[in-house]
């Protein structure tokens, strides 16, 4: 079979490797579509925490075809469409007994959806392998990865019908953040400094957008439209120290930000201390997901309320992912990977 391995930062290689079979409680999974992301684009050029060792599979958006089981497997059987999540938590830990199972402190990664067929390990197959509800495409299915995060982040925020829910950033998760929060009965707020993804916006639940700036003039057109108070819920979907500071600045006192996009573990940033204590202002963060999440996401992309196939990009071979990957096929991170 063919496969994608990253053999170090900037070394990525399309390489035949041999055909996996099923042990025990494990799966192979035929993969139908994957999916990339700004994920991959940094994991491909300085690596990922989930990556413990080079030559190391890539790829942890896909949905796919049951093709064998192993020995005791029960809740699959070949030829099911199925979406396998890229992780899946141990359930005894400390932090998977208090319902935080994306803080998992033996959190199995599972990466290679870049690729023809893929040995799902026994703890996804028995905790994080979903079947498809009928009907949902198989090249959509790979969103159910994101929108999980996205459902993550929605569940511990407090989003009432008719809040201003203000998403910097206008990207994939922005826009699913957006339509979590206009199904939620919010009214989104979305801002971004790109024309194509404003005019995305709205159809996503949008019901409003701001040509962001990424500075104070972003505060202040937020503000003009939340009657100079800010933001009850304000998601950052950027991921940078900078926006991270807009985003506490653009909530109203007693709101909550939630600081959503991911930054470099090294960075820092500043948040003005009457912020959290004469504005009661919360932050917070949400990381990865649950099998709860990702159980909710597929309901939501079965649903079809929103145009969810605009976010899977253009189609593209297995051949083409490194240039991909590598901005030679254009600046956005999203494609539609079939092998």
């Amino acid at each position: 079979m063919r496969a994608a391995r990253l053999h170090g930062p900037g070394d990525l290689r399309i390489e035949t490797i041999s055909d996996p079979a099923p042990g025990p409680g494990e799966v192979v999974l035929r993969i139908a579509a994957a999916l990339s992301c700004a994920t991959d684009v940094k994991s491909v050029a300085r690596g990922h925490p989930s990556i413990a060792s080079y030559p190391s599979p890539l790829g942890h958006e896909f949905a796919g075809v049951v093709e064998a089981v192993g020995p005791g497997v029960e809740q699959a059987h070949p030829g099911e469409a199925a979406f396998c999540a890229d992780s899946a938590p141990c359930g005894d830990c400390f932090q998977c007994r208090r319902g935080r199972e994306s803080l998992c402190e033996d959190l199995l990664y599972l990466l290679g959806g870049f690729g023809e067929r893929l040995l799902v390990p026994e703890r996804v197959v028995s905790t994080n392998l979903h079947p498809l509800p009928s009907g949902l495409d198989l090249r959509l299915a790979p969103l159910a990865e994101p929108l999980a995060c996205a459902v993550h982040a929605l569940d511990v925020v407090d989003v009432r019908p008719d809040d201003a829910v203000a998403v910097l950033g206008g990207g994939s998760l922005g826009l699913m953040l957006c339509s979590l929060a206009a199904a939620a009965g919010a009214r989104p707020i979305v801002l971004d400094p790109h024309d194509q993804r404003l005019a995305r916006a709205p159809a996503f639940g949008a019901a409003e957008t701001i040509a962001a700036e990424r500075g104070p003039a972003d505060v202040a057109a937020l503000r003009a439209l939340t009657g100079g108070r800010g933001a009850p819920v304000v998601f950052e979907a950027v991921g940078s120290p900078d926006a991270w500071e807009l985003a506490v600045a653009m909530a109203c006192p007693g709101g909550t930000v939630n600081l959503f996009g991911g930054c470099a573990r090294d960075t820092t940033f500043a948040v003005p201390t009457a912020r959290v204590h004469y504005d009661e202002v919360t932050l917070l963060g949400t990381y990865h997901h649950a099998p709860r999440y990702l159980a909710r996401a597929l309901e939501v992309l079965h649903e079809r309320r929103w145009p969810w196939e605009e976010l899977c990009g253009p189609v593209i071979g297995l051949d083409e992912l490194p240039d991909a990957l590598a901005g030679r096929l254009g600046s956005h991170p999203k494609f539609t990977v079939v092998p």
